[in-house]
């Protein structure tokens, strides 16, 4: 309010009258409507720039697990693969080793 009282004359309402005044206090309220539209719509922005920003960090974050999981799951089928080469030759030496020499 006290950019309202700014614009009261300090003799009071005589010189500007009653509607004068009238005229002037809708036109702050105007004005300040204004502002704080333009304030509400700066901080709506921001606020979805964050959402934004946070959906990306989102995404590469989950195309991260998604190549670590793919790391993963290939290192677990080698490993599946040099465990059945190693019961194979397991199976192959037993086999040599009771039949003896061909």
């Amino acid at each position: 309010m006290g950019e309202l009282a700014n614009l009261v004359p300090s003799g009071g309402f005589g010189a500007v009258g009653v509607g004068g005044l009238l005229v002037m206090i809708v036109a702050y309220l105007l004005n300040a409507n204004r502002a704080d539209r333009k304030e509400y719509q700066e901080a709506i922005d921001r606020a979805e720039k964050r959402a934004d920003d946070a959906a990306r960090r989102t995404d590469a974050a989950e195309q991260r697990a998604e190549g670590l999981q793919q790391a993963v799951d290939e290192a677990r089928r080698a490993r599946r693969a040099a465990e059945d080469a190693l019961a194979l030759l397991e199976r192959e030496l037993h086999r040599y080793r009771s039949n003896g020499p061909a």
